[in-house]
């Protein structure tokens, strides 16, 4: 690498303490008609709690670091693209200016946690020049719940493409935060959540969360994900470092054109563990919706039932047969029941041809020969329950893109306007989060949106805040959710308090709760649901989710005093707030829908006593009907045990919640009526 000359040196170290728009020229009296630019800069949030410096050391390295109200969070920490021809942006620079801005703006998701966001920050865009005399920018913003930057490479002579091996991105974290993180993969999200000190964490796949001694919380995840590869972060000389996720057999892990800015790394960073979840950094990092220009009243979140549980625990079949799950009388049957407690979705795992080999050459226009699809969605919708077609593609991606017009168009002819995609095994040639088939996943919800269907995704890439431009992202998987339960040793009661604060950062996820009957082990495997009933009522509060799944047997909701909560628990929100909240260990989440409020509490390993204010009531008197751990509720012994109380409250009370192991309270809140009053 060349070294900068000594009059360049001598420029970085007299200017190293600027800030970001003001130029040395006004600060040393000099003449305004050649102001050297600043070779360090800032941008602070709005709030002025955080701040983001990018700087440029003597030898024409490129770094950042983070503070939040004067403690350093990030200590300096590189900056850059590894290109494939050896070379670094970021490696010998210097800066040829800078730009500020601001926005102070709000908007309004198609559906999400809050029915109104607010996208306020501060913009920094610093001018940089590589030694050879290539340029590019890095972008930064400073919101009140977080910073994040990203690389801009302009078209230019000499650098037509970009081929990026790597990125030189650090992330040198100050001090040994506790740490929440899941083992890299680069082709799965699904194994379980693990803790401990940042120093002793291995390579992770992202969102990966930590607690420093302050209390302050910090999410390192990424953005606007779009034609490049994903992020994954690994240990590297004491620091954290970015790792983008390769294609077999090619030496670039993005190979991209110039004339665009690569996805934001994002780190939401705020005073507790409540904030994380409450704050909207990834979304607004997205661009605006990109199909909202005409009616949106299609895109619509969902709960629904499943002929899938029964498939999980071997009971039935995906293939046909004599056990095949998905035939037409049992999906009529599973309409009934959905219409019958207002559940407005049915799937069907296995309703279409292809499932008896490898998976990976599936028909997804043509049903089996006991499933008659045309009337199976008719008859749901003279119930008013939607259809939600299955299209598992085994990993056949080539085999699914030949189909998915066809598909899609049937789709839309029928009616069906919900869509469960799969991506199970491994994908010849890739892995499940490269460059392709991240643009393989952005291919399937724009073509999805062309034809009106909603999109719940498994087996595919992490969500990067996309629900702003493709409202149509109901849910996607990404997460070791409850079917492992079904088929393993399960889900740790940790595993699933740890969720909310990483994996639900990233975006909506189908966990598929409301399992009813806790013990249910038709295997005689000895497995179970590691949750109460109560917990399980729970996670439809607080798991953020646009497609909620009452995953449970029809028959096991029978008698089951939960069904009412699933019944009546929404599938949009209007407002969210959260009222308790240690990762790992405990969550209570309030949300409101129109005049209603629901709290889901939730614990971890440990029984916990949680109290909450219910202050964010309005004023008058309020019915709370609360699904709680009963006083005989027992992990181990009884799970299933729930008392089911309604009481009259006020904004000014408090609840108590005594939440057994992996326990749980979910309570809707409704106005009270003069009958209540009476």
């Amino acid at each position: 690498m060349m070294n900068p000359g000594p009059a360049r040196r001598a420029l970085r170290t007299a200017t190293a303490f600027v800030v970001a728009g003001t130029s040395l020229a006004v600060l040393a009296g000099a003449t305004a008609a050649d102001p050297p630019p600043p070779a360090s800069s800032v941008v602070t949030s709005p709030n002025g709690a955080l701040s983001l410096t990018v700087s440029v050391d003597d030898d024409g390295r490129l770094g950042y670091s983070v503070t939040r109200e004067g403690t350093v969070l990030v200590e300096p920490s590189a900056l850059g693209l590894d290109l494939a021809d050896g070379s670094t942006l970021g490696g010998d620079v210097e800066v040829t200016g800078t730009r500020t801005t601001a926005r102070d703006t709000t908007w309004r998701p198609v559906w999400g946690a809050d029915a109104v966001v607010r996208d306020h920050h501060r913009e920094l865009t610093v001018q940089l020049r590589q030694a050879d005399g290539r340029f590019f920018n890095v972008i930064v913003r400073a919101y009140d719940d977080g910073v994040a930057f990203r690389y801009h490479v302009p078209r230019q002579p000499g650098l037509r493409s970009l081929e990026i091996v790597d990125e030189a991105t650090e992330f040198a974290l100050a001090g040994d935060p506790a740490a929440w993180w899941h083992p890299r993969d680069f082709d799965t999200d699904e194994k379980t959540w693990r803790s401990s000190a940042s120093s002793a964490m291995g390579a992770v796949n992202t969102p990966v969360t930590f607690r420093y001694g302050t209390g302050t919380h910090l999410s390192i995840h990424e953005a606007d994900l779009d034609d490049y590869a994903a992020m994954t972060v690994v240990p590297a000389s004491g620091r954290l470092r970015a790792a983008l996720v390769p294609t077999p057999g090619r030496t670039a892990a993005v190979v991209t054109g110039t004339g665009r800015a690569t996805p934001w790394r994002a780190l939401t960073v705020t005073p507790d563990a409540g904030g994380l979840i409450e704050s909207h950094l990834l979304e607004n990092l997205n661009p605006p919706c990109a199909i909202c220009e005409d009616d949106t009243r299609w895109i619509e979140p969902v709960k629904y039932v499943g002929i899938w549980w029964l498939i999980q625990h071997r009971r039935a079949t995906w293939k046909t047969g004599r056990l095949h799950g998905a035939t037409t009388e049992r999906a009529k049957r599973y309409i009934d029941f959905a219409a019958a407690h207002d559940i407005r979705g049915l799937l069907a795992e296995g309703w279409n041809r292809g499932w008896e080999d490898e998976w990976s050459d599936q028909d997804f226009t043509t049903a089996t020969p006991d499933f008659d699809l045309p009337g199976v969605v008719a008859y749901g919708k003279s119930k008013g329950v939607e259809f939600i077609a299955h299209n598992e593609t085994g990993s056949g991606v080539d085999n699914y893109e030949r189909q998915i017009d066809a598909a899609f168009a049937l789709y839309e002819r029928l009616g069906i306007r919900y869509l469960k995609t799969g991506y199970v095994g491994e994908i010849p040639g890739h892995h499940h989060f490269d460059q392709r088939m991240v643009n393989h996943y952005r291919l399937v919800l724009e073509k999805a949106a062309e034809h009106r269907i909603n999109v719940i995704c498994h087996e595919c890439v992490h969500g990067t805040g996309e629900t702003r431009t493709y409202p149509n992202a109901l849910a996607r998987e990404a997460v070791r959710g409850q079917e492992w339960e079904a088929f393993s040793a399960g889900n740790s009661p940790e595993h699933t308090l740890i969720l909310p604060f990483t994996r639900n950062l990233s975006g909506p996820m189908d966990y598929t709760p409301g399992i009813m009957n806790i013990l249910w082990d038709p295997q005689k495997a000895g497995r179970r649901v590691h949750t109460t009933l109560a917990k399980q009522l729970a996670y439809f509060v607080t798991y953020s989710s646009g497609a909620q799944m009452a995953a449970d047997l029809p028959e096991h909701y029978a008698d089951s005093p939960g069904l009412r909560f699933i019944e009546d628990v929404p599938a949009r929100w209007d407002e969210t707030k959260v009222l308790s909240a240690e990762v790992g260990d405990s969550l209570v989440v309030a949300r409101r829908a129109g005049t209603d409020w629901y709290v889901g509490a939730m614990t971890g390993d440990r029984a916990r006593t949680l109290r909450y204010p219910l202050s964010f009531l309005g004023k008058g008197t309020w019915v709370a009907e609360s699904y709680s751990d009963a006083p005989e509720t027992d992990y181990t012994e009884n799970p299933t045990a729930v008392e089911v109380t309604k009481s009259m409250v006020t904004r000014e009370k408090t609840i108590t919640a005594v939440l057994v192991r992996s326990g749980g309270q979910a309570i809707r809140f409704r106005p009270a009526t003069p009958a209540d009053l009476q």
